[in-house]
Formats: structure tokens, C-alpha cells, sequence
């Protein structure tokens, strides 16, 4: 059963029932108000006629007792005018019937004797051999004390009971008719609140038919329950979309930037495979010669292999902290003493790229002492990272300086380069995987694309940021934002010593 028959029938019953009970309350109420004022009407004519009866014989000889016990009333008179009227004795038998009553035969009731000799009224219902309704109320009559007889009034209902039939078919047909409109606007409002999740089923099977994720829901009503159901479902594909790129991106960029070193140690496995193969007592082979291209291949294959083994590490690190595994061991870290540290190896790293360590000048700015909660390792590579790119994207005679400011809570580390600098339309990717802003240096220097992704992924983890300001032939400036440790919490710090979030 679909949810649209389901509301469309939980909306006829519930309007149904409620319905049905209003109009068995309205008729229970008209038909009890009806009968009650029908009643004391009756009962008011029979007491007004009981007691002008009572007027008429007090001053006669009213009562003559035969051995039967009989009670003969005199000639007395009974004026009715829309009810019939009859006086009975104690037997039940009529003596006296009013004109306007005629020859309608009126049904004895069992009890109701009971009830006037008791000295209560009674009343019932009939029902003519015409089809009519007629009320029968029985007052007793009373002289000396003592039950005589009763007046009895009889007055036709048939118009009442009419009125009564008319009103329950109506609230029938009405509750009906309102219960058959009710199911067809029911089904019209579940079907119009329900479309959008036709659209969204048909958005997300189109999706699985055609692999297209660039399709989206279209719903103008977003302020309702569904259309935020449907911003919802377009904000998941945005970011599925957006991850199968990456995904694709980065299998694209993992093949091209594998294949380049299996290539070159291919090509120098084949070229020792060859030397290998020529005789060594041929006299026209320098030795020497064939050492040194081996030591060269050598070395290539070695350099080769350590640049696949680092980018296989380095993706291990990204995808460790795509899954939330990244191991993080937290602890106090004094950042001016480790900004020494990176400063130090950034001379180094200055040898290694440039071919001499005055070829760049690397200063250190500003230097306030401060603490951090963090991994010393981690916090390490990022700032080797930042000083490396430095270097390779530096000419020679540039400057980096390097800076450490603690104000307002944040430990900022700060490297700043005079160098090619970055396009503002190129900083928005630069910490995406594999991007690189000069492919052709970053080839040159053997740098995959994935230091600034990690970069940002380590400082994430510190619940920090790196921010980037840049402009292009002046320098970029890269700074490391943490947050700062506070000494109040110095003893629950060094409690976290070793602790590994993930």
C-alpha cells in the first residue's frame, strides 16, 4: 500500500468518524429535545384537563360503589383542541372519549395501570393501522385522596416523527457526500504533497540509469518538509559528485605520476639488463665505463623508488585522514624551539634544491614563545612542507623568512617567500591533491602535488588552518594557524601525553 493511499485514508477516516459522531450527537440531541418538549406539553394538557374534571364532579355525588367495586363518574365534559383526551377508570376501561379523538383505537400498555394506581404519570408510544405515531400520556386523577381514575392524552407525533426521518437522511447523505469529497481532496492533497518524492525517486533513478550525477531535484517550495528533503538530497549529490571527481582526479593523477618513475626504472633495469649480457672478455668493453652506468642506473632506480615510496606514504596519510584514522599523539609542544628546528633543515633543504646553501637567504622574523597541544612530528612535517615549497618555488638571491606570533589564542607560524607567487584563481586548488601551480618545476624538483593537502589535513587535526596570501612575481606568505595552550590547563595537558585521537 503506498503512503498516498495510505493518507488519503486515514484522512477519510478520521474526517468520517468525526463526521458520524457529530451527526449521531446533533440527531440524539434534536430527537431527546423533541420528545421532552412533546412530553411536557402532553403532560401539562392532561394535568389542566385532570384538574377542570376534578372542578366539575366535587360538588356531585362522584363516586357509587357496586359489588363489582365500580366507580361511576357523573356527566363531565373534556375540551381538547389539538390532542384527543379520554377518561379511564381504575379498570382501564374508557368512560369518556373527547370528539376530536374519533374512533382511533388506543392500545392498552402493560404497567401503565401500575404506574396510576401508584399515583404516577406514564407515557408511550403507538403507532396507527394507518401508518401515524401518537404519544399517549396518562396523568391520575385524584379526588379525595384517593385514584379514581386517569385522563389520558393523545396526541399525534407523526409530523415530528417526520421531521426527525427527514434530518437523519440528511445528516446521512451529508456525512456521505462530505466522506466521498473528503477521500477525492484527500487524494488531490496527498498526491500534490507527495509529487516531490515522485521527483526525487525519479531524480535518483535517472542518476542510477544514466551515472549522471549532475542531475538535481528541482523543487520551488523549499521552506516545506519535503523541499528541505530535496535540498538535502542536492547538497549529498553535490558532495558525492564531488568526491567521484576527486576520486577519478586522483586515480588519473596516481596513473600519470606513477607511470613516469616505473618508466625510468624500467628503462634502466633493461639498459643493466643489456650490459649484463655482453661478454665480459670482449676488448672493445671499458669496465670502467660499464661500472660507472651501472652506479648511474643505480641510482636512478633508487631515487625512482624512494619518490614512488613517498607518495604511496603520503596518500596512506590522506587516506587515513579521509576515514578519520589519522593517528595523532598529543602533547605540549614548545613551537619556538621547533620552529629552530625546521629553521635549521631549511638550510639544508636549500643545499639540496639549490646546489648551495647561500642561494636563498633564510631569516627569522618575529619569535614569541608559545605552547601548543599537538603532535611534534606532525606540526614538523607541515612546517617542512611549507619551508620546502618555499624553497622550490624561490629564486636564487629570494628570501623566506620564517615567523612565530602568539596573540588572541593563536600561535600563527608564519613562512614567507619572495617568490613566483600564486594567482588568486589558482589559490582556491592549491590544496587540492596533485594540484601544482608550475608542473613543469614541480617535475623538476619531484614533488607530486600532495604537501599542501597534507599540510592542511595536519593542521585540521589540531583543530587549526593554514591560510594562504599571495600575489604573483612578489611572494606568497603561508601562515599556520593553532590553537594556543593554555598554562591553566598545563596539568590535564600533560595527561594527554600519548593519548591518540583518531
Amino acid at each position: 500500500m503506498t503512503i498516498r493511499l495510505r493518507l488519503t485514508l486515514w484522512y477519510t477516516a478520521l474526517l468520517g468518524t468525526t463526521l458520524i459522531l457529530f451527526s449521531v450527537t446533533v440527531y440524539s440531541s434534536l430527537a431527546a429535545n423533541l420528545r421532552s418538549q412533546l412530553e411536557q406539553s402532553a403532560a401539562t394538557q392532561a394535568r389542566n384537563i385532570a384538574d377542570a374534571v376534578i372542578q366539575q364532579v366535587q360538588g356531585d355525588v362522584v363516586v357509587i360503589r357496586t359489588s363489582a367495586d365500580t366507580v361511576f363518574f357523573p356527566q363531565v365534559e373534556l375540551f381538547a383542541s389539538s390532542f384527543g383526551a379520554q377518561l379511564i377508570d381504575i379498570n382501564g376501561e374508557v368512560v369518556k372519549r373527547s370528539e376530536n379523538l374519533g374512533d382511533i383505537p388506543i392500545p392498552k400498555q402493560d404497567g401503565t395501570l401500575q404506574h396510576i394506581l401508584a399515583g404516577d404519570d406514564d407515557h408511550y408510544y403507538f403507532i396507527s393501522q394507518d401508518g401515524d405515531a401518537f404519544l399517549v400520556y396518562t396523568v391520575p386523577l385524584v379526588i379525595n385522596s384517593e385514584v379514581v381514575g386517569a385522563i389520558q392524552i393523545i396526541q399525534s407525533v407523526t409530523t415530528a416523527v417526520t421531521a426527525l426521518t427527514q434530518v437523519n437522511r440528511y445528516l446521512i447523505l451529508g456525512t456521505a457526500i462530505s466522506i466521498i469529497l473528503a477521500a477525492i481532496v484527500g487524494a488531490f492533497l496527498a498526491r500534490r504533497a507527495l509529487a516531490p518524492i515522485d521527483t526525487i525517486t525519479e531524480t535518483a533513478s535517472t542518476i542510477t540509469r544514466t551515472r549522471d550525477l549532475g542531475n538535481r531535484i528541482d523543487i520551488p517550495d523549499n521552506a516545506s518538509e519535503v523541499g528541505r528533503l530535496a535540498g538535502t538530497f542536492n547538497d549529498m549529490l553535490d558532495r558525492i559528485q564531488r568526491l567521484f571527481q576527486a576520486q577519478e582526479r586522483l586515480i588519473g593523477d596516481v596513473s600519470h605520476e606513477l607511470r613516469t618513475p616505473l618508466t625510468t626504472i624500467q628503462g634502466n633495469v633493461e639498459l643493466m639488463q643489456r650490459m649484463a649480457a655482453t661478454p665480459v672478455g670482449n676488448g672493445n668493453i671499458d669496465l670502467k665505463a660499464v661500472a660507472g652506468l651501472f652506479q648511474e642506473s643505480l641510482g636512478e632506480v633508487q631515487a625512482e623508488s624512494e619518490r614512488m615510496n613517498k607518495m604511496i606514504s603520503d596518500l596512506l596519510l590522506l587516506a587515513q585522514a579521509d576515514s578519520g584514522a589519522l593517528q595523532i599523539h598529543m602533547a605540549p609542544v614548545e613551537m619556538d624551539t621547533l620552529l629552530l628546528d625546521v629553521y635549521r633543515q631549511a638550510r639544508r633543504l636549500v643545499e639540496r634544491y639549490k646546489g648551495r646553501t647561500d642561494a636563498l637567504d633564510i631569516r627569522l622574523g618575529s619569535e614569541d614563545q608559545a605552547v601548543v597541544l599537538g603532535d611534534r612530528d606532525r606540526l614538523h612535517q607541515v612546517l617542512v612542507n611549507l619551508v620546502e615549497n618555499a624553497v622550490k618555488y624561490t629564486p636564487e638571491g629570494g628570501t623566506i623568512t620564517l615567523s612565530l606570533e602568539n596573540k588572541d589564542g593563536w600561535v600563527k607560524i608564519g613562512v614567507a617567500d619572495t617568490g613566483i607567487g600564486i594567482s588568486m584563481e589558482q589559490q582556491e586548488f592549491i590544496f587540492e591533491r596533485f594540484y601544482r601551480t608550475d608542473k613543469a618545476r614541480s617535475r623538476e624538483f619531484g614533488g607530486s602535488g600532495l604537501g599542501l593537502s597534507i599540510a592542511l589535513r595536519i593542521a585540521q587535526a589540531h583543530n587549526g588552518k593554514i591560510t594562504v596570501a599571495s600575489k604573483l612575481q612578489e611572494g606568497s606568505t603561508f601562515t599556520l594557524w593553532l590553537p594556543e595552550a593554555h598554562e591553566a590547563s598545563g596539568d590535564a595537558q600533560l595527561d594527554l601525553k600519548n593519548t591518540v585521537i583518531v
